[in-house]
Formats: structure tokens, sequence, C-alpha cells
């Protein structure tokens, strides 16, 4: 009874995660291209895999939103540098997937999409002052957010893990 059950589950997945169009995927995809459009395609990859809400794809969904181009704009301009570069390495990634997959196991994925964070921030060579000269502004727009996902917290500590002292 319960492989029926999961293999109904797997079934239902399968389908919904294959019935957008292939009209609607390219315009998806095309979101992705763009930093302004970059929620829109958040959006569309949960929706298309149909992750639940406490999903990673809502959470990113989610921390996209607070980081509109008016707050990027905020940042100096070596945090603005910073927020687009890990902006476009996530959003490489998730791209990749969605032009790969049609299907998505949403729980297995947390992992991955959080492997990825953490390399994308690795590469931030200057995230120790740049996280410094823009604390208040991350502090006021992700704190929250960060706090749904533990791993996304031991991301930011791996990220900081060099810091000195970050006041």
């Amino acid at each position: 009874m319960f492989r029926l059950f999961i293999s109904l589950v797997f079934l239902t997945t399968f389908i919904y995660g294959a019935k957008m169009s292939q009209k609607e995927i390219k315009e998806c995809y095309e979101k992705s291209q763009s930093l302004e459009t970059a929620c829109d395609f958040h959006q569309c990859f949960h929706e298309r895999y149909r992750c639940n809400d406490e999903s990673v794809t809502a959470w990113a969904l989610e921390l996209c939103k607070q980081f509109p181009k008016s707050i990027v704009l905020q940042f100096t301009p070596e945090g603005r540098e910073m927020m687009i570069n890990i902006q476009n390495c996530t959003q490489n990634f998730l791209t990749r997937i969605f032009q790969q997959r049609k299907t998505l196991n949403c729980n297995a994925f947390e992992g991955k999409y959080f492997s990825i964070l953490t390399k994308c921030y690795a590469n931030e060579k200057n995230f120790c002052q740049v996280f410094k000269d823009n604390r208040s502004i991350f502090m006021k727009q992700a704190t929250t957010v960060m706090m749904k996902k533990p791993r996304a917290l031991q991301v930011f500590a791996y990220a900081a893990k060099d810091c000195k002292r970050l006041n």
C-alpha cells in the first residue's frame, strides 16, 4: 500500500512537473537572462516543480524579493558587485536545472542548492569587507528569511569564517 502511495505521488509530481508548455518554459527561461526579472524566474522555477511553501525554491524566491534593484543600489559599489555576482551564480545554476529537468525532488534539491550557494559566496574574496560596509542593509533585508533555513545560516557562517570582526 505504501509503495502504491509513493508511486502515485511520484507519478503526480512527474505529470504536474511536465505540465508547462514549451512556450511557458521558454518564457520562464527568458526571465532568467536578466537581473531585472530574476525573481519572476524564481517564481516560474518554484511553480514548475511544484515544491511546497517550505521548500528551498520558495525560500529562494522570498530571498530574491528581499533584494530588488532599488535595495541593491543602496549597497556600496563593491556590495552591488558582490550581490550581482551571487545572483548570477545562483541564477546560472537554477537555469541549468530548469533547462535539463522536467521534474525535481524538492527535498533532495535543497542540499544541492545550498552547496552551490556556498560556492557562490566562496567566490567572493571581499565578502568580509563588503558585509561589514553593508551590514545594515543585509540585516534589514535578509535576517527574517535567513532564519527560516538553517542551511542558509551555515552558508553565511562559511562565507564569514575568515572574517576577523564584522563590526
